[in-house]
C-alpha cells in the first residue's frame, strides 16, 4: 500500500509542477490504451497475413514441382526436395542467431523436417540398386533423428527440434521392429510406454508445450498394444483396470489428454465387451448411464486435480 500511495503522491506533484489538469491526464491515459490496442491488432493482422503468404508460396512451389515432376531428371528431383529442404534448414540455423528473424525459426524447421525426409526417400528411390523399402525408411529416420537431436543439443531452447527428434526416433523404432519382424502389438506397447515416460520428463521442462501431442500418441499406442494382447483371452476384462490406470496417471501428471484418451478407451471397450447386450433397450440404457457417469468423473477429476 505504501508504494501505491507514494506513486499517487509523485503523480500529483508532477501534475502540479507542469499544471496538468485531470482531463488532460485521463485523455493521455485513454490515448495510450487505444494506441496499445491498435498496435496489438495490427501485429495480429500482420502475423496472419505473413502466415497466409507463406502458405500460398509453399503451395505454389509444391504445385509447380508436382506439375513438372515427370519432366525432371533424377538430380533435379533430389535437388528440388532434399536440396531445398536442407537449404531451409540452414536458413533456420541462421535465424537462431538474429532476434529479428526469431519467429521464422520454428516454421523453417518444420518445413525442412518435411522436405528433407522426402528428399532422402526420393534420392534412395532414384539412385538405390534394389533393397527393401523398410531399410531405406530406417536410414531416413536415423539421418533425420541424428540431425534434429544434435541440433537440439546445441540449441536447447527450441521445442520444435525436440518434437521432430521424437517423431523420427519413434518412426525409426517402429521401422526397426518391423524389419526384425516383432509383433506389432508388442512394438506398439513398447513405443507407447517409452513415449509416456519421455513425455513425463519433458513436461517438467520448458518444452512442455509439445507433451499433449505425445501423451495422445503414447496413450493410443499403449492402449492399442494392451488391447491386442488381451483380446480374445480370459484376461480381456483386465483392459478396464489398465484404462482406469491411465486415467489415474492423467490425474497424477495433470494431463487432460491422458484423461480424455482413458475415458474414450473405457467407453469403446465397454461397447465392444457388451456388444451383444447393447442391441436391446436395457443395454442401451446401461451404456448411456455409464457414459454419463464417466463424463462426470472425468470433469470432476479435471476440475479438482488438473485445473487447480
Amino acid at each position: 500500500m505504501a508504494s501505491r500511495e507514494e506513486a499517487l503522491t509523485d503523480i500529483v506533484d508532477i501534475a502540479k509542477r507542469h499544471k496538468l489538469s485531470s482531463d488532460e491526464i485521463a485523455k493521455a491515459l485513454q490515448h495510450g490504451v487505444t494506441e496499445n490496442q491498435t498496435n496489438r491488432t495490427s501485429g495480429i493482422v500482420a502475423k496472419v497475413l505473413a502466415f497466409l503468404g507463406g502458405i500460398l508460396v509453399l503451395a505454389g512451389i509444391a504445385l509447380f514441382i508436382g506439375m513438372q515432376w515427370e519432366e525432371f531428371n533424377s538430380a533435379t528431383r533430389v535437388l528440388m526436395t532434399l536440396g531445398v529442404g536442407f537449404a531451409i534448414y540452414l536458413f533456420a540455423l541462421v535465424t537462431m542467431t538474429d532476434k529479428r528473424f526469431a519467429k521464422l525459426t520454428t516454421p523453417m524447421l518444420l518445413i525442412s523436417g518435411l522436405l528433407q525426409p522426402t528428399g532422402i526417400l526420393v534420392m534412395l528411390d532414384e539412385y538405390s540398386r534394389g533393397g527393401k523399402p523398410e531399410h531405406g525408411l530406417l536410414f531416413m529416420c536415423v539421418v533425420m533423428f541424428s540431425q534434429q537431436f544434435l541440433t537440439f543439443l546445441a540449441k536447447k531452447e527450441y521445442s520444435s527440434l525436440l518434437f521432430l527428434s521424437l517423431f523420427f526416433g519413434a518412426a525409426g523404432f517402429g521401422t526397426l521392429c518391423d524389419i526384425l519382424e516383432i509383433d506389432f502389438e508388442l512394438t506398439s506397447l513398447a513405443l507407447g510406454t517409452c513415449l509416456i515416460c519421455l513425455s513425463y520428463v519433458i513436461d517438467k521442462t520448458i518444452h512442455k508445450a509439445i507433451t499433449p501431442f505425445w501423451y495422445f500418441a503414447a496413450s493410443v499406442f499403449f492402449l492399442f498394444g494392451i488391447f491386442e494382447l488381451l483380446e480374445g483371452s480370459v484376461l480381456e476384462i483386465l483392459f478396464f483396470g489398465i484404462a482406469a490406470g491411465v486415467m489415474y496417471l492423467g490425474v497424477v501428471v495433470r494431463s487432460r489428454t491422458l484423461l480424455f484418451i482413458s475415458v474414450l478407451a473405457i467407453m469403446s471397450f465397454t461397447g465392444y465387451y457388451f456388444q451383444g447386450v447393447l442391441f436391446n433397450a436395457f443395454g442401451l440404457m446401461i451404456m448411456g448411464a455409464l457414459l454419463i457417469g464417466l463424463s462426470m468423473i472425468a470433469m470432476r477429476l479435471n476440475r479438482k486435480y488438473i485445473q487447480n
